[in-house]
């Protein structure tokens, strides 16, 4: 099947603003490499940034983000299927859009497509997610085998043979296996074993003893009594078995390392002899499951969380095999639920919605899209950046890096409290900053998947699974390879610094307006996709990523005064977004978004630094009432512009890394001299923080 390659933007592509080529470019070919006449008109207002957002009601020194992006906020209520709603969801929105016309294009020739082809898998698996008809004919069908293994638990071989069977198909039961960079050797691949068995987003949501989370537990526990029931137990079993679940997940989550200890690298690093595992979890046997896992030759691997797997050790002892029966029961039914019949869907949401507050289920077709990227995500891709991405898209995000590079290779040798030998170590980590920006250099080879039109959503998404976990087992004891991208898929909006292998990664999925318009004006910008850049190398020298040398191992660079420094600066961030209220009882957990927050801060920094430093030489123009400086902080208000449930926001309060939209635009502005002086705002006003508690570090 041959395709129409769709126009793009020369500077950067805008998913948004394709038209149609006249030159086709089949499947499997390698990315176009011709370019487009430029659109001249940004996507937003005149100039790039949307000034119908700003609400002028509000001063800009009283609160921010209020003035930036308040008139956006009541303009766009959240919508019924939306937990949260804002400027990323919108470009996810643009990105979907685009997913969903390729893979209606494919759907239809799926049948006629070469066996194997990205065409008929791409196909098959979206037409098996779309044909509810078939769906709801299969009911439960397409786990009562595996559930059947569970009814037929009689010993503790034969428990620990269904724990390796459903994580063999992608259930999460009881703990996780899998490949990770080694911390100290970061160019070796090595086995990991870590926690990983509970239901609800936090450990908190089985540990708080208040009426909130007590309500909470009382709704998960009715909900995996509807489940049960829903899998054919009487209502009494099904009522029991929910206790079970509840008591079991209960301990597990009590063995759990808490988010904020887990950021730190070193206590989540335990390399331990296979022989030693053995012997501190005698009631596993850790061999025949390494062995049917892939890794049969296994001789160390890190435990990331000791005390987590002795708590198992001594549950797989005292537990009653009915209780592990209906916990695996649960875990399968629970990771099913969204491929099976729409008993199983609408219940699922049901509960989903007590913890995140949507109030509607998307349409299938959305899903659909969604599960297509999330399983063969690669695959997709490589369709969507031929027909939205550019060999010039990645030309321009090169030398906007460079800027963003210069600006803290200007900036490491004028800090006054690093010393010497730290700042070259600094300078020495950035030059070795890898990049990788739109999409891999080399995608993943999907051959060994069969996905099949005969058979049913949930086997397709079952050997989806399975074909991601033999994969990633399969790098165990081997060179990392570089060109792995991890999670992010192509259209994927987000950004990231992985500190192991010191790069930073852009997908094309954001490279888009409001992040990006090559039609607009710099300091918008510098304000949008400017400040992730400089966020994404920032994590290279955040509190977390600070701990990693230039080759992604786990060293300490630094002298022991700076180093102490660091933290005293480090922790100022902490006591600042602590401070900030998310919902009755739940304050921002300061220790938890530190390292994101330093990220804001030094991005929004080395950002502007950059825009002025482009500036230098060139007319000075007040647009549309705003100073460059003035339009640089709208463009990184813009994109944090957002609506979200209260009982989203307090699900982000406890389990996300990143502060919410409001936090990080005013937290990041408060500590800005630049910004008190782009809009004049004098001591006492809300947006300038005090003297003594201003945090700044890069």
């Amino acid at each position: 099947m041959r395709r129409a390659l769709l126009a793009t933007l020369a500077a950067l592509a805008l998913a948004a603003c394709s038209g149609s080529s006249s030159n086709p470019a089949p499947k499997g070919q390698p990315i176009a490499t011709t370019s487009q006449p430029m659109t001249t008109k940004p996507l937003f207002g005149e100039h790039g940034y949307d000034t119908s957002t700003i609400d002028r009601n509000v001063s800009a020194c009283d609160n921010f983000y209020e003035f930036a992006v308040g008139k956006w906020r009541t303009a766009h209520p959240l919508p019924p299927a939306y937990s949260r709603y804002g400027r990323f969801e919108e470009v996810a929105e643009r990105n979907r859009d685009k997913l969903h016309e390729i893979l209606e294009e494919d759907a239809k020739s799926a049948a006629s497509a070469p066996r194997g082809s990205a065409e008929q898998k791409l196909g098959d698996f979206y037409n098996s997610c779309m044909n509810e008809t078939a769906v709801e004919t299969a009911g439960i069908s397409p786990i009562s085998p595996e559930l059947a293994a569970i009814d037929a638990i009689h010993d503790k071989q034969s428990l620990e043979d269904e724990i390796i069977r459903l994580q063999q198909r992608g259930v999460g039961a009881t703990f996780r296996f899998g490949a990770q960079n080694d911390f100290e050797n970061a160019r070796m691949m090595i086995a990991t074993l870590s926690q990983g068995g509970t239901s609800l987003p936090d450990r908190d949501y089985y540990l708080r003893d208040t009426e909130r989370f007590k309500n909470i537990r009382t709704k998960y526990t009715e909900h995996v009594a509807k489940m049960f029931e829903l899998s054919g137990e009487p209502a009494d079993k099904a009522s029991a078995d929910a206790q079970r679940v509840m008591t079991l997940e209960t301990r597990l989550a009590k063995a759990e390392m808490d988010r904020v200890s887990s950021r730190d690298p070193r206590k989540r690093y335990h390399i331990t002899q296979v022989t030693q595992l053995a012997s501190m979890d005698p009631n596993f046997d850790w061999q025949h499951y390494f062995n049917a896992m892939g890794a049969e030759n296994l001789a160390s691997l890190n435990v990331a969380q000791p005390e987590y797997f002795t708590e198992v050790n001594k549950m797989l002892s005292d537990m009653p095999l009915d209780d592990w029966k209906a916990y695996l029961k649960w875990r399968l039914l629970d990771t099913a639920a969204p491929t099976l019949s729409s008993a199983f869907v609408n219940e699922d949401f049901a509960f989903n919605s007590v913890i995140s507050g949507v109030k509607q289920q998307q349409e299938r077709w959305k899903r659909c899209v969604r599960a297509t990227d999330a399983n063969l995500g690669q695959l997709l891709g490589q369709e969507y950046v031929r027909r939205n991405f550019t060999p010039e898209a990645k030309a321009k995000m090169n030398q906007l890096i460079d800027n963003l590079v210069d600006a803290l290779k200007t900036d490491i040798p004028t800090l006054t409290w690093m010393g010497p030998e730290t700042k070259q170590a600094a300078l020495t980590k950035l030059a070795a900053f890898r990049r990788r920006i739109g999409y891999p250099d080399k995608w993943i080879d999907y051959s060994n998947l069969k996905i099949d039109s005969t058979s049913s959503y949930a086997a397709n998404v079952v050997a989806a699974r399975e074909f991601g976990r033999r994969r990633n087992v399969a790098r165990i004891g081997k060179t990392d390879d570089p060109a792995e991208w991890g999670g992010f898929t192509p259209p994927t909006v987000n950004a990231s610094y992985m500190a192991s292998q010191n790069n930073i990664t852009f997908p094309a999925g954001i490279l888009q307006p409001p992040f990006y318009d090559p039609n607009a004006d710099d300091a918008y910008n510098y304000g949008g996709i400017g400040t992730v850049i400089g966020h994404e190398m920032t994590h290279g020298f955040d509190d977390e990523g600070a701990k990693f040398d230039a080759q992604g191992n786990l060293r300490n660079w630094w002298t022991p005064e700076d180093l102490k420094n660091f933290q005293g600066r480090a922790e100022c961030i902490v006591n600042e977004y602590s401070e900030f209220n998310v919902a009755p009882g739940i304050n921002i957990n300061g220790k938890l978004v530190t390292g994101e927050e330093i990220a804001d801060l030094g991005g929004a920094t080395l950002a502007l630094a950059a825009y002025e430093k482009s500036l230098q030489g060139k007319k000075r123009e007040t647009i549309d009432g705003f100073t460059p400086e003035q339009r640089f902080f709208l463009g990184f208000a813009q994109v944090w512009a957002e609506n979200m449930a209260p009982e989203e926001q307090t699900r982000r309060a406890l389990t996300d890394p990143h502060a919410q939209g409001p936090f990080r635009v005013n937290g990041t502005v408060q500590n800005m001299p630049a910004f008190e002086k782009a809009f004049g705002c004098k001591k006492g006003e809300k947006m300038v923080r005090e003297e003594g508690k201003r945090c700044s570090i890069w």
